[in-house]
């Protein structure tokens, strides 16, 4: 194939200003980026969350949204012969077939990004793989010219297109993560409740004995509130928390969780549930006693996936709150029976979860330092807005939550209402 020198020459000017043009851009949005919120971000008071007109607040959809625009009006000029791109070293017709392509799927694209259609934005794929095909027929061609400028003209247009690529790869798997939120946030909202038990009944099979535990249980717990479960022992009221902390399945019935109906899900699905929704605060505390307190409540994060940074910084100052800054490095073993169950109340609420379930939580305490944990409780629920459901045997205790529940032989047989939840 015959190379056309001034052609060359034309679209190697072009390139050069091109890339200069969207390198330039790409830094400004960058520097417009820094300490802006990600819309993904979310806070329990439903507070606004500033969504800037394009799929997201993230800085490579921003870049996407630079770069789409940009190859749809460079192959426009080139069609119009104004204007020498790589896709203008093909022969006619071919060069123009190729720009219509690309602008063609540049301009999907570019709609795809503001309308946040992850089916426009995986068609647009097409214009940066088609200026990629054309930079490597451009480089080839230019091969048997030794001067630098040819090479260093392709290798920039070549990256970015290949920049065009990942980030619309990121863009669509934030909009896939967007998309999945907003999924869960409706079905949440659908319900005003954050647990909801219909006819519960919970057989264990010893043999060829069964065992009873829970008979019909409806009961419907409602966000942010603050409960307590009250039976003899025997009665039911512990299988009834593992019910609710997808730690053990019903014989039959439904368990709905914040929306989710936990019997659909699977053992991997239950245990993320467990770990991003739940808090489990246990009466022998469970701590480990080889590490530190701050290991200890950072835990579930490292199991959740929170950066290193991020999940000390949270959990230094949860144990703030919690008026333990002064424990932070030092072994549980070293702590009171108080401060130990406050380490697992912090460990509880590290991952931000909906429900925290305390399953006879100042079992193991004297009467003030139970008093002291079921006063940082009910201050988790009143500024973390999270509901909180405490098994006790304790009738001072359980006056301190919001309503009593009261279970005898698997049946829950009467409620007692203290305060109303404040709206």
């Amino acid at each position: 194939m015959c190379i056309n020198a001034h052609k060359v020459y034309m679209c190697i000017n072009a390139h050069i200003h091109v890339v200069t043009y969207t390198l330039i851009k790409i830094l400004v949005l960058r520097v417009e980026t820094v300490g802006q919120k990600n819309p993904s971000d979310s806070n329990k008071q439903g507070k606004p969350v500033h969504m800037i007109s394009i799929a997201g607040e993230i800085f490579e959809t921003k870049v996407l949204a630079v770069i789409l625009p940009m190859f749809a009006i460079m192959e426009s000029l080139s069609f119009l012969g104004n204007f020498y791109t790589v896709t203008s070293i093909f022969q006619t017709p071919l060069n123009y077939v190729t720009s219509i392509i690309v602008i063609f799927f540049s301009l999907l694209g570019t709609y795809g990004t503001v309308k946040k259609n992850r089916f426009l934005l995986h068609l647009s794929l097409l214009a940066p793989i088609t200026i990629i095909i054309s930079t490597i027929q451009f480089l080839i061609i230019s091969k048997t010219s030794l001067q630098t400028i040819y090479l260093i003209s392709g290798i920039s247009v070549l990256g970015i297109s290949l920049l065009c690529l990942y980030t619309s790869y990121r863009t669509l798997s934030y909009l896939q993560t967007l998309q999945s939120s907003i999924s869960e946030t409706r079905e949440r909202i659908k319900s005003e409740y954050t647990v909801e038990l219909i006819d519960v009944v919970k057989i264990y099979k010893i043999g060829p004995i069964e065992v009873p535990a829970l008979n019909g249980v409806n009961l419907k717990i409602k966000k942010r509130e603050f409960v307590a479960i009250m039976g003899p022992s025997g009665s039911g009221k512990s299988t009834l928390l593992h019910i609710i902390g997808a730690l053990d399945r019903p014989t039959s019935g439904k368990v709905i969780i914040d929306g989710v109906d936990i019997s659909t899900l699977s053992n991997d699905e239950l245990a993320k549930l467990r770990n991003k929704k739940i808090g489990f605060v246990f009466q022998a505390y469970n701590l480990i006693n080889r590490s530190t307190v701050l290991r200890n409540v950072e835990l579930p994060a490292l199991i959740g996936g929170t950066s290193k940074k991020e999940r000390i910084k949270k959990a230094i100052k949860l144990l703030e709150t919690l008026g333990l800054s002064d424990t932070i490095y030092r072994k549980p073993k070293t702590l009171s029976g108080g401060q130990q169950q406050r380490v697992a109340i912090a460990r509880a609420v590290i991952n931000d979860p909906e429900i925290i379930l305390a399953d006879e939580p100042t079992g193991n305490l004297d009467s003030k330092s139970g008093r002291e944990v079921m006063m940082y409780l009910r201050k988790m629920n009143r500024e973390l807005g999270t509901t909180i459901i405490v098994v006790t045997h304790d009738r001072e205790i359980a006056e301190m939550t919001d309503r009593i529940i009261h279970i005898r032989d698997g049946k829950i047989i009467g409620e007692e209402v203290l305060r109303r939840k404040e709206t």
